[in-house]
């Protein structure tokens, strides 16, 4: 968090104020995509953290057919 307050204080006022304003919010989580910050709700971040959980259990991940998400297990 150091490296992060003291890019901050680079920053003008007005965008200080609006960083630490988004900071400081309690229903939010910051996710990085693409190397950009992007701060979404915190349901939000729960649902794709347990998604991930579930594809991830165990070190096992569940195969997926292509790009169009359907699964290769039907039953």
């Amino acid at each position: 968090m150091g490296y992060g307050m003291t890019e901050l204080g680079k920053l003008p006022m007005r965008v200080q104020e609006e960083v630490l304003g988004i900071l400081s919010l309690d229903d939010t989580s910051p996710i990085e995509i693409d190397s950009e910050v992007y701060y979404i709700p915190n349901a939000v971040n729960d649902l794709i953290e347990f998604l991930y959980e579930r594809l991830y259990q165990d070190g096992k991940s569940i195969s997926i057919n292509g790009a169009n998400g359907i699964s290769n297990n039907k039953k």
